[in-house]
Parts: structure tokens; sequence; C-alpha cells
């Protein structure tokens, strides 16, 4: 799947299509579903219903067992009419990370732990100094 620049300037991290048994618990709702797309942020779902931009959802992704909880962004109908059955339904997860297994994950998936953030933060060392603080001691 290919995206505009613009549209790839403003995700989180990068989508891709995998199909991902997920179990979702809603108080209105609970079935077996897929994903057609994961990214490190969210998914999409295709579901037989609309849920409100906001819904909270409970999802249970099947492979890995795991348990999260995302927001709906948004659900917006595939087909018209008397024909419409199916909707799309785009979740942020509430705490992001590659609960879909995919391995291996896109580069911008990587967690930036402290440690990397701070490292960028602070000037290089100068190794010469540091010898020679050593040398006189």
């Amino acid at each position: 799947m290919t995206y505009s620049i613009n549209k790839q300037e403003r995700r989180r991290s990068q989508r891709i299509p995998q199909s991902v048994p997920v179990f979702v618990r809603h108080s209105l709702y609970s079935g077996n579903l897929r994903t057609t797309e994961v990214s490190n942020h969210g998914c999409v779902i295709h579901a037989i219903r609309p849920f409100p931009r906001g819904t909270e959802l409970r999802l249970e992704v099947l492979p890995s067992h795991s348990t999260t909880t995302a927001h709906v962004v948004h659900s917006n109908p595939v087909g018209s009419g008397m024909r419409l059955t199916t909707w799309t339904v785009a979740l942020e997860l509430d705490q992001p990370g590659n609960i879909w297994m995919v391995e291996p994950p896109p580069p911008d998936w990587w967690p930036k732990t402290s440690e990397q953030k701070r490292s960028r933060e602070r000037p290089p060392l100068d190794s010469n100094r540091d010898i020679n603080k050593e040398s006189r001691s």
C-alpha cells in the first residue's frame, strides 16, 4: 500500500497490511473480527456495525493472547444502501506497541528508550580530555 508523502508524514508509525484475528469487546457488541492493517499505534478492522468516535473497545489479539484497549478514530461504511453490511473502523491503541507480533517490525515501530533520547541531547564526549584526566591520576 502506498501513501502520499503528506499522509505518510502524519503517521506516527507505518501501517502494513496484516490480517490478525482479534476478539473485540464492548458493552453493546462482542465478537471475532480481523484486522486489515496494523501499526505500532493502531489498526483497521472490518465490523458489521459502526462505532461512534471515541468509543473504547477492548481487544484480545488472539495469536499473542495480548489484551489492550483502543479508541475508535472513525467508522466508514463500505458499500451503500441495502448492500451496506460492513464498516471500516480505525482504532488507536491506548498503549502503542507491536501487539500484532509483526516480525520484523518496520524501523519506525522500535520504541525509543529514554537512554536513546538522552544520547541525542548530550554533546559528544571529548575522548582526549578523558584520557588526559586518567593519565594525571
